[in-house]
């Protein structure tokens, strides 16, 4: 469990390319490397528990109890990827609908390729003139997804990559609204290939997806807005179903202990049954967290 809900929920291996191919683990190129590859930190998935303690304003008179996981949430890390895969998807498509929303507009789903006179290019200097080009074609918002490496679908003889291996290939994934106009005229003068790939079936999907094996590096962003969808221009709404409620006084969750659990080096499992189930507990037998510290 997360202490952020996504939306919806997708089957890693249908709509994921994390931890796949055959060199996703060493493939890298100028400090970019593919989600996931890095070492998980200590904490990272250790059970805990959030909860309620006041069975005073509960019907049956004890508390309620909700298990996770902890998570550092790094997109880097080898356990915790995956649910920062999936906030950060939640995260984008919620300011993308809104836009959407707001502007009557239908968000576009555009690839725009690198030439390889580019590829060597810092990734700053290729960004600016990709921002350059979608602003010349009319693509006015939006996010965008930087992707240093492609995964090879056959192989390629002529520079001995094989079916499955990651190769270095930059080109960058667009969620955009406007009208998307004069590719054609784009690329004679510039060399980037812009490809329109138009609505898609799933927002969230392809956010998700295209986060997956995107590129990542330290104190660079996997994901950035752009025009009316930026942080200055979109201001959202604080979701009040990303806090963790009682469902019963509806007050908020904390982080509660057993009583029993006053040596903080062992291990706090739930009973497997209950692993990620909501429960109840006699009161006397939990408190808050921080108790024992």
């Amino acid at each position: 469990m997360s202490l952020t809900k996504t939306y919806p929920a997708f089957k890693r291996s249908e709509r994921s390319l994390i931890k796949q191919g055959l060199n996703q683990d060493e493939i890298e190129y100028d400090g970019w490397h593919l989600p996931g590859q890095r070492e998980k930190r200590d904490f990272c998935g250790d059970w805990s528990f959030l909860g309620c303690l006041n069975h005073e304003k509960h019907l049956n008179g004890q508390i309620f109890l909700k298990p996770f996981q902890k998570s550092c949430f790094r997109a880097d890390c080898e356990k915790c990827c995956f649910k920062w895969l999936g906030r950060e998807a939640s995260k984008s498509f919620k300011r993308m609908k809104k836009y959407e929303k707001q502007s009557k507009k239908i968000a576009k789903h555009i690839i725009i390729s690198v030439p390889l006179w580019d590829s060597y290019k810092p990734k700053k200097e290729i960004s600016k003139k990709v921002y350059k080009i979608l602003k010349e074609v009319k693509g006015d918002s939006g996010l965008v997804i930087f992707h240093p490496f492609r995964l090879a679908k056959h192989d390629i003889i002529e520079r001995g990559i094989k079916k499955n291996e990651w190769f270095y290939s930059p080109h960058f994934h667009v969620i955009g609204f406007g009208w998307v106009e004069g590719v054609v005229e784009a690329y004679s003068k510039y060399g980037y290939i812009i490809k329109n790939l138009g609505k898609r079936k799933s927002l969230f999907g392809t956010i998700y997806y295209q986060l997956s094996h995107c590129g990542i590096k330290k104190h660079n962003h996997a994901l950035t807005y752009f025009g009316e969808c930026s942080y200055s221009k979109l201001k959202l709404d604080k979701d009040e179903s990303e806090i963790e409620k009682c469902p019963y006084c509806k007050e908020k969750l904390v982080g509660v202990t057993p009583k029993w659990v006053n040596n903080l080096s062992c291990e706090l499992k739930p009973d497997p049954i209950i692993m990620t189930t909501e429960y109840m507990a006699n009161f006397y037998e939990w408190v808050l967290q921080d108790t024992y510290r």
